[in-house]
């Protein structure tokens, strides 16, 4: 994974390949809402959290917080917005938190997310890791478009597909019309929703491309494979005027 620390300015989008230096195919059509899918995610029908969880803000206080659509880093030309990294890097903080106290920090402590040894301190790991999934995201997410798997990978537009999905699950629901899943999503539970649906996608679709007539989806050891391949190639580019400001801190 190459990275790039600039302050504006997007990297070109890079063709996806196969690891044999096939390309994928467009796809006709291929359906990712999977009913069966929407039984795993677990019932949630607020998107608010519970009082006292954490926040992702500027630094300083007073600091204006950007528009949840500013890029704050590039997989490949395509944009990390700020909310989707801001909302991944409060799901890892848990993570982080446990990896850190392991290691004799102190969690409880003054100043914990801003002091650590060799100038390394649990924020950097938690916007490293945070980084570091969103590439992944991203590159399977390149690479469902480009086989026309998916339409806009944005997230704005994903924002707007989970609007609409809450607001046709509370019209059934009104109408006393049964629907599968939860009454509502929230941002996590879609998020996760829609990336295993394109996960599977993609798995049957690398799949196919390999020659296997089966129908049968990638295996884990070949996807992890490929995966790990797409994320290691991916140019990266980070707007620091954003990355470099976000930091961790305990809403009242």
């Amino acid at each position: 994974m190459t990275v790039d620390k600039t302050a504006r300015g997007e990297s070109r989008k890079r063709r996806l390949r196969l690891g044999a230096g096939r390309r994928l195919r467009p796809l006709a059509a291929l359906p990712l809402l999977l009913v069966l899918l929407a039984l795993l995610v677990p019932v949630a029908c607020s998107s608010h959290g519970p009082p006292g969880e954490a926040s992702v803000s500027e630094v300083g206080g007073g600091a204006a917080v950007p528009d949840p659509f500013t890029a704050v880093a590039w997989v490949n030309g395509e944009p990390i917005a700020y909310g989707e990294f801001r909302t991944r890097m409060l799901e890892l903080r848990g993570e982080v938190i446990a990896e850190t106290a392991k290691g004799g920090a102190d969690p409880a402590a003054k100043g914990f997310w801003t002091s650590g040894a060799g100038g390394r301190t649990p924020l950097d790991l938690l916007k490293e890791k945070t980084l570091n999934l969103l590439v992944r995201v991203k590159v399977q997410q390149i690479a469902a478009k480009e086989a026309g798997i998916a339409g806009d990978i944005g997230y704005k537009a994903f924002l707007s597909r989970l609007d609409a999905e809450n607001r046709t699950r509370s019209s059934r629901l009104r109408r006393g019309e049964p629907i599968y899943g939860p009454k509502q999503y929230t941002e996590k539970a879609y998020y996760r929703y829609n990336l295993a649906n394109l996960e599977l996608a993609l798995r049957q679709r690398l799949s196919k491309e390999d020659g296997d007539r089966s129908g049968k989806p990638l295996n884990d050891e070949r996807y992890e494979a490929w995966l790990n391949r797409e994320a290691a190639n991916a140019e990266i580019r980070v707007n620091s005027s954003v990355y470099d400001k976000l930091s961790v801190e305990t809403a009242p």
